[in-house]
């Protein structure tokens, strides 16, 4: 913020996740969501004066995380302190206003205070029971996964160890060739645990994918996300237990397939 203030650089900050805060055993002190404007408000030791133009600050919102309505398309920019700002855009919100039904279901639930705190309170206990459940059928499966997150829907697992490569090897175009080699690469959790890797790891991946649709059963691959390692899933665990379950079910049918085939030994 200070550097936005120092240069004058508008700060724009997505805080559509905001309340999607969780807490688990391994985490029982998540700190609860903060707003930039919060923040902002605060003023610098320094000189006593605010830490950034509030005139540089926007915040931007949506319906699809916290209240699971991705569907509906309806989304919200706030900048208080910037009026000319907010007269521009409404120069040209004509062509994206939601739709009538989307306007009044929001603003009805944004009007039920008691609503909401039921709501998000019985949210994040449910998004932390399903955060548990998957870390559990990972841990049992062997898969590991980046650990300390305490708010979203998603895990982001590594499936590297069972696939049995770690990445694709790319010359310094970036198109894939003379990767043919066998390189050494190293875990980004345990960094002393080295991995054989190859160009192969993209046909592993693409033949992992063709296993999850056979046994109806899907996880997001990290080349939808541009990761930087071939063998990356980004899990979703904020549906129904039992449909989570039903979900883990097949993906762990789908790693004892691959395990049978001796597809996820290391070479």
């Amino acid at each position: 913020m200070r550097l936005c203030n120092t240069h004058r650089i508008h700060l724009i900050s997505d805080e559509i996740y905001a309340m999607t805060i969780y807490s688990t055993p391994h985490n029982t002190h998540a700190l609860p969501f903060t707003s930039v404007l919060a923040i902002a408000n605060t003023t610098d030791t320094n000189d006593n004066n605010p830490i950034i133009d509030p005139s540089l600050l926007h915040i931007i919102y949506g319906m699809s995380k916290d209240f699971s309505c991705n569907g509906l398309r309806a989304g919200v920019l706030l900048s208080p302190s910037n009026p000319s700002l907010l007269k521009s855009l409404k120069s040209v919100a004509l062509f994206g206003w939601p739709a009538s039904v989307t306007d009044l279901y929001w603003t009805t639930l944004l009007n039920d205070r008691q609503f909401l705190d039921g709501y998000f309170k019985e949210n994040s206990r449910r998004l932390g029971e399903g955060y548990m459940r998957v870390t559990e059928f990972l841990r049992e499966q062997g898969v590991g996964w980046v650990e300390g997150s305490n708010s979203g829907f998603y895990l982001w697992a590594d499936f590297r160890k069972v696939l049995g490569d770690a990445i694709v090897v790319r010359d310094d175009e970036g198109d894939g060739k003379g990767g043919e080699e066998m390189v050494e690469a190293m875990t980004i959790e345990r960094p002393s645990q080295v991995y054989k890797t190859s160009r192969k790891a993209k046909e592993r991946d693409d033949w992992f994918y063709g296993k999850l649709m056979e046994k109806k059963v899907y996880i997001a691959s990290g080349d939808s996300f541009f990761a930087e390692e071939h063998g990356w899933y980004r899990i979703s665990f904020s549906v129904p237990m039992d449909v989570l379950d039903i979900g883990l079910k097949r993906l762990g049918g789908v790693l004892d397939e691959v395990r049978a085939e001796g597809r996820g030994k290391g070479e």
